[in-house]
């Protein structure tokens, strides 16, 4: 659950997803001068060649496989004085007070479902970077003891006000509208806030008990009485799992259902995309003129010779069959050196985002391919050999690199530019299971002679691999100019997954 946190903060980096999977999450926002928003994405994967993976071995569609792209709306920014506010017209709670005055023949069941959505979206983003700013604080000294449980009663109060002010409307929903979904929308939405007020007080309360202060115990007494005050309320609501506590499932339906409402708030922010590959797109067009070209090479080789022969004799019927063959390799010919070249030429596949409502909003472009340390950008050599290790810099590495690049379009759009959902959140996850199938034990043994007792003795030592990446953004800012940003990263690997991801001190392409 930790981990879950800081990695949800460190936006642009590369974090770990689970054992065998990574994630770069990037944010991409909307320039209204540009008509078209264009952002460049390269990564530069280095794979050390005792994990055997190549072109002959690794194809580009297991890539596309292994790797997964989502995009939704970035969660709209908003703190919780602001949410609270009456007269601020972004927040949801005030949205949702219009939206339930309205009359039964003005009601609009799917803008109120929205805003409950959007709602949970915002207060566990909000909620999530105070206890962040309240936890660094702690650890840096910041606060005195007085101010620590100020900031504490602060930001519970706050919280109790949202819950408070949730909770009146949901008793207006229940009084005014006969809606059997609108009741269930608003009571999995109270289970979800309090389910998030839970994990992330809780969250809190490790990361003082970590930090072992003394004199503590009131701001630890402050924190648990207001967890249990929450965990009370869900019981007395009958919030939370329908399997009963002494069930053996009991324990599988907790994550299993926070999973579930995880999703239903997610659904304010969620885009719709549709992939086509390059294959999809030309192959029709591909076959028609690869055919045609084929078959005139027959036609002319055909006619040019059919006066040579009788046609009803046996060198006609063999030269007609030679013919027919040289037409079929070639139109197979053709289409292989098509598909070959088309790669410089066009995307391997293209996906259009689009919001629920098909709202057109831009398009992604993608490319993989394997290419030799002559083929990086220049510059990038430099970084790899003198950047990534301490160890063994002059010793010549062999390794298969892999060029993952993607393009997203993002279109001014009034109606993007209108709402709250104005940037997209793109998230990019690769899974390494392909990677290390080749992969030698995760321990291996090394025999050492103790230098004071002489005795021999059996260690057994960690044997990791090294994924180095390099990460190029380029995009234009506000005030025209092109921006090119580089990062580095190590993902330490094993023959079980991945162990660790380590962001490396940026180091510029010269």
């Amino acid at each position: 659950m930790i981990e879950d946190f800081w990695n949800e903060l460190n936006e642009g980096d590369i974090h770990v997803r689970d054992h065998l999977q990574f994630e770069l999450k990037s944010e991409f926002f909307i320039n209204p001068h540009l008509k078209h928003n264009i952002y460049k994405q390269e990564v530069f994967i280095f794979i050390p060649s005792p994990l055997q993976v190549n072109s002959q071995t690794y194809s580009k569609e297991q890539f596309y496989l292994d790797q997964t792209n989502l995009f939704r709306y970035r969660t709209p920014a908003m703190t919780m004085a602001q949410l609270l506010d009456p007269h601020y017209d972004p927040s949801p709670l005030n949205r949702l007070q219009i939206l339930l005055n309205k009359s039964e023949a003005q009601f609009s069941f799917s803008l109120v479902a929205d805003e409950l959505k959007l709602l949970g979206a915002i207060f566990r983003v909000i909620l999530r970077d105070r206890i962040h700013e309240l936890i660094i604080n702690f650890k840096h000294c910041e606060f005195q003891q007085n101010r620590q449980i100020q900031s504490i009663h602060l930001l519970c109060s706050e919280v109790t006000q949202i819950c408070d002010r949730f909770r009146a409307l949901q008793h207006l929903a229940h009084i005014k509208f006969s809606h059997q979904r609108l009741q269930r929308y608003f009571k999995y939405m109270d289970e979800a806030l309090s389910n998030m007020i839970d994990e992330y007080f809780l969250i809190l309360l490790q990361q003082i008990h970590h930090l072992k202060r003394k004199n503590d115990h009131r701001l630890d007494k402050y924190i648990r009485q207001f967890v249990l005050k929450e965990k009370t309320y869900r019981q007395q609501h009958a919030l939370g799992p329908k399997v009963l506590k002494n069930h053996s499932l009991f324990k599988e339906s907790i994550l299993h259902r926070q999973g579930l409402l995880n999703r239903f708030i997610l659904e304010s922010l969620m885009l719709k995309s549709q992939r086509t590959s390059l294959e999809e797109k030309h192959s029709h067009i591909l076959g028609a003129i690869s055919a045609g070209i084929a078959m005139l090479v027959y036609m002319i080789l055909f006619v040019w010779k059919i006066s040579t022969f009788v046609i009803n004799s046996f060198p006609f019927v063999a030269l007609a069959v030679f013919f027919y063959i040289l037409k079929d390799r070639l139109k197979e010919g053709l289409k292989t050196l098509y598909y070959k070249q088309a790669s410089n030429w066009f995307p391997d596949y293209s996906t259009e985002i689009k919001s629920p409502q098909e709202f057109k909003i831009g398009k992604l472009t993608e490319n993989f391919a394997f290419i030799e340390p002559k083929q990086l950008p220049a510059g990038f050599l430099h970084i790899r050999n003198h950047q990534f290790h301490e160890e063994l810099q002059a010793l010549q590495r062999h390794e298969s690199i892999i060029q993952y690049k993607r393009e997203i379009i993002l279109d001014r759009t009034l109606g993007i530019l209108e709402g709250r959902r104005r940037e997209l959140t793109a998230i990019f996850r690769l899974n390494i299971f392909h990677f290390i199938q080749k992969a030698s034990n995760a321990f291996e043994a090394k025999l050492d002679l103790n230098p004071y007792s002489n005795e021999l003795s059996e260690k057994l030592l960690p044997k990791v691999y090294h994924l180095n990446i390099i990460i190029r953004n380029t995009y234009l800012q506000a005030n025209m100019q092109p921006k090119s940003e580089i990062k580095t990263f190590r993902v330490v690997v094993d023959k079980g997954g991945i162990k660790r991801v380590e962001q490396i001190k940026s180091l510029r392409a010269v």
